[in-house]
């Protein structure tokens, strides 16, 4: 009798432990809930790494859209747009003799020219008078008139950060590679085109890497072609005053090319610039050429050689 209830109690022990240690009927319920849960987090994870990774694209095409929305240059955007609602604004004034052109303006902008690019346009010659000026009358040089203008433009496109920043890149490997190529002993024409490879491929290494300089304010991935290859032409007359003169004369050239050019970018970019001209068009037509016959006629010292040969002109101070 006792070995049977020793027996019986024994197992109802095995039964019970059995029953505790075996999975709940609800555990099977709750491992999908689990599941999902885990496929939620991981989904989180992977959409906030797709999103880390995108956001330099996105990063850069906000760097885009916000310069070309202010690029005067573009024939869409911003600028064009408070171009051609100032002048809507304006009130028209009758047809006469002294607004036939703001007339002319106000009908092409109403058929689809871009207000902006009429606006460049005119402010180009003014840009040209400007430079003329300063070399007659101040004596900053340059290389000419028509590249600083040029130069002004192309800033205007690329912002004066970036444009110095890619002019200075373009002219530095222009200069190692006329050294580099001037050891081949080979004609004038393969030589510059050997410096114009060069510089080509040392922009487009610039370009593959331009998303990591948007943190330096060098937007390099916003440029157009146009002001690329302004600046990648201009270095050939970078090196033909190499060839005319010393090293130091080529860049004493640059520099006061480049500050010219930055004073015309500033200039152009001035919004009361560009309303006057829009609306007063014979007005800077006629005042560029009354500047530039006035300059023209000048015969004086420019005020840099007054500085430079003022002891012998005053010889008391």
């Amino acid at each position: 009798m006792g070995l049977i209830l020793t027996l019986v109690f024994f197992s109802y022990l095995a039964v019970a432990v059995n029953a505790q240690t075996r999975p709940s009927p609800a555990t099977p319920n709750a491992s999908p809930d689990l599941s999902e849960n885990q496929d939620s987090t991981i989904g989180a994870e992977l959409d906030a790494t797709s999103e880390a990774e995108a956001s330099p694209a996105a990063q850069v095409r906000e760097v885009i859209e916000e310069r070309r929305s202010s690029d005067l240059t573009e024939t869409t955007g911003e600028a064009k747009g408070r171009l051609s609602s100032f002048l809507e604004q304006t009130p028209a004034q009758p047809l006469g003799p002294t607004n036939f052109v703001q007339h002319a303006i106000r009908k092409a902008v109403d058929q689809g020219v871009p207000a902006n690019v009429l606006v460049l346009i005119l402010l180009f010659p003014v840009v040209a008078s400007l430079i003329a000026t300063s070399r007659h009358i101040i004596g900053l040089q340059g290389f000419g008139v028509y590249i600083p203008a040029v130069l002004a433009v192309a800033l205007l496109s690329t912002g004066i950060i970036t444009g110095i920043f890619l002019f200075i890149v373009i002219l530095i490997s222009a200069s190692i590679g006329r050294t580099i190529f001037k050891k081949f002993k080979l004609q004038y024409l393969p030589r510059t085109a050997l410096v114009l490879w060069l510089v080509a491929l040392t922009v487009f290494s610039l370009l593959l890497v331009s998303p990591q300089l948007i943190q330096f304010e060098i937007n390099l991935a916003a440029l157009s072609i146009f002001p690329i290859l302004v600046l990648i032409l201009l270095s050939e007359n970078f090196i033909e005053a190499q060839l005319a003169g010393t090293r130091s004369r080529a860049i004493e050239l640059t520099i006061e090319t480049v500050l010219l050019a930055v004073l015309s970018t500033i200039f152009m970019r001035a919004e009361i610039v560009q309303r006057f001209v829009i609306i007063y068009p014979e007005l800077t037509i006629i005042t560029v050429l009354a500047i530039d016959i006035l300059v023209g006629r000048f015969k004086g010292l420019r005020l840099a050689e007054y500085l430079r040969f003022r002891p012998i002109i005053d010889p008391e101070e």
